[in-house]
Order: C-alpha cells, then sequence, then structure tokens
C-alpha cells in the first residue's frame, strides 16, 4: 500500500459513514415536530403591559405574554375604547415577518372586534434575501417551532379576556404567517375559524418562486430551492398537511390574481387539502405588501364584512 492511500476497504467504510451521517441529519431535519410544540406549550403565567395608545376610538396595548416553559410573546391588541353591552369577536393576526405586531394597525377602525397581532419569536436577520437566506436557518427554524406555541399562548390570553366571545375566535394568517396560522388552528379547537390571506402550500415551490429573480438559472434554482426546505423542515410545516385537520370549522382562503409570490400551483395544493366548510375568494392585485395599502384594505373588507357569518 502506498503512503498516504486508504486501502479500498476504508474508503467504502468512510463513505457508508458519510451515508449514514447524511441520512441521520435528513432524519432529525424531518423529524416530527408536534414533540417540540408540546415541550413549548405551557399555562400563561405573565401578563406585561409595554405601550397603552388612544386613537380613533381605540385603545392598543403593547404586551409581553410569558408562559411556564419560558416561552416569551409580544403583541399588540386594539380593542374599542366604548364598552358594549354583548361580547367581542376576536381577531388574531399572524401577518409578514416584517410586520409582526405591526399588523393591528392594520384595522384602524375594529368595526366592535379585538384585534391582536404578535411579533414572530425570530432572533434572526429579517432583511435577509436571497441566497442570503441559507445563513438564517438556525434562526428561521427557531421560529417556525417557537411560534404554534406562542399562537397558543395568545389564544389563552384572549380566552381569558372578560369582552371576547370564545365561540367567536377567529385566526388570520396572511402570507408568511398563513402555515403557522394553519397549524395553530388544527391544534386548537378554540379557533373557530381560519382565514389564509395570500398564502399557499408547496412550500418548496413557493421558495423557488422566491428565487428567481437572484438565482435565474433553474438548474440550481430547484435544487436550492429543496435544499432550503429541507433544512427548515419545511416539508413538516407545508400547510396542506395539516389544514383538513380543522374541520369541520371553516376555512376561508383569500388569493390574488396576480400575486408573483404565491404560485397557483401552491394555492391549489391548500385549497384541494381544505375540507368543508371552506371558501375561496379571489381579490384583484398583487401580492400584499406594506407599500401596497389598497391591497391591504381590499383583504380587510373581505374578512370584516365576512365578521357575523358564522
Amino acid at each position: 500500500m502506498r503512503r498516504g492511500v486508504l486501502p479500498t476497504h476504508a474508503l467504502l467504510g468512510l463513505a457508508l459513514l458519510e451515508l449514514v451521517a447524511i441520512g441521520a441529519l435528513v432524519l432529525w431535519l424531518l423529524r416530527d415536530p408536534v414533540p417540540v410544540f408540546d415541550a413549548r406549550t405551557g399555562a400563561l403565567i405573565r401578563v406585561d403591559t409595554l405601550e397603552v395608545a388612544e386613537d380613533a376610538g381605540h385603545r392598543e396595548s403593547v404586551l409581553r405574554l410569558t408562559n411556564d416553559k419560558g416561552l416569551v410573546v409580544t403583541l399588540a391588541v386594539r380593542r374599542p375604547i366604548e364598552s358594549s353591552p354583548s361580547k367581542r369577536a376576536a381577531f388574531l393576526i399572524l401577518g409578514g415577518a416584517e410586520r409582526g405586531r405591526g399588523a393591528a394597525k392594520l384595522l384602524a377602525d375594529t368595526r366592535g372586534t379585538i384585534v391582536a397581532a404578535i411579533d414572530y419569536p425570530y432572533d434572526g436577520d429579517l432583511k435577509a434575501k436571497g441566497l442570503a437566506v441559507l445563513a438564517q436557518v438556525p434562526a428561521i427554524r427557531r421560529a417556525f417551532y417557537a411560534t404554534p406555541p406562542a399562537v397558543t399562548l395568545v389564544l389563552d390570553y384572549l380566552s381569558a379576556d372578560p369582552e371576547v366571545d370564545r365561540s367567536r375566535m377567529e385566526l388570520l394568517g396572511a402570507s408568511f404567517g398563513a402555515p403557522f396560522a394553519t397549524i395553530a388552528a388544527a391544534r386548537d379547537p378554540r379557533v373557530t375559524r381560519l382565514w389564509i390571506a395570500h398564502g399557499g402550500g408547496r412550500p418548496s415551490l413557493m421558495i423557488e418562486t422566491g428565487l428567481r429573480r437572484d438565482v435565474p438559472n433553474a438548474l440550481l434554482r430547484v435544487p436550492l430551492a429543496r435544499l432550503g426546505t429541507l433544512l427548515v423542515s419545511g416539508p413538516r410545516f407545508a400547510p396542506e398537511h395539516w389544514v383538513g385537520r380543522v374541520a369541520p370549522r371553516p376555512v376561508v382562503m383569500l388569493n390574488a390574481t396576480e400575486d408573483e409570490r404565491i404560485p397557483p400551483a401552491s394555492v391549489q395544493a391548500l385549497w384541494e387539502a381544505a375540507q368543508e366548510p371552506k371558501e375561496q375568494i379571489w381579490i384583484d392585485g398583487p401580492h400584499m405588501l406594506g407599500s401596497r395599502p389598497q391591497i391591504l384594505q381590499a383583504i380587510v373588507d373581505s374578512v370584516m364584512v365576512r365578521v357575523g357569518t358564522r
């Protein structure tokens, strides 16, 4: 044997070890998230008021909730100042990653409801785009696993609110928030209706669509999208695997006719997976963005006009 050259059986052994290691990593990335959700889900033990402001007949409070498992969630709760003789419907919004609790301000007039919106438990760089997102994978994974328990914690808070009608606790997942809202609604029967705004299934296809500008070569872009989906456990969080469990509670999908971020095949996959009762609403225009207030307002109007629909 020449010095420095391993024998064939040793090389085969190393190759086998590498395959085993890769297989173990894939299995770990695709492990069942439910035990992790359960480990982070606990009892609400503390409510801290960080800010309170009033405008246009409404009071908006910024709160920090803590459960007995150490999970901390920051949210904004917006409600009418004027008292009501009857209890109010509650809407919990999971908006875009950058908007977070600021989504509560989208409903300047809550039309008699109580609106809550949360900050995602994400400690990475929200401004990372394209390939730079790969560096944020650890933070993304942490946020993915913490968000459904965070929604449960907020539902605990809303359920204890004396103004809230527990028979009308609605959850709206918009864009980035759609998968997490779907998972939370599937896990928590207190959600009486699920709204999915500008969301879809098949996360790998959505990631691939988002990479098209930065990675124009499909031969490179498609494998990157699949790898990115695997690294963040995307197949386990795909909303089409969860939405069927929401039934018999209603699911309403609000889709954009010219959505440049959610491809039609993703919308169709999620729609087909949803069970009755379900409703699909098409709104003219592109994907929702903070720079497109008319699109956001159209979504708000579509939701609020159906508030009384049971």
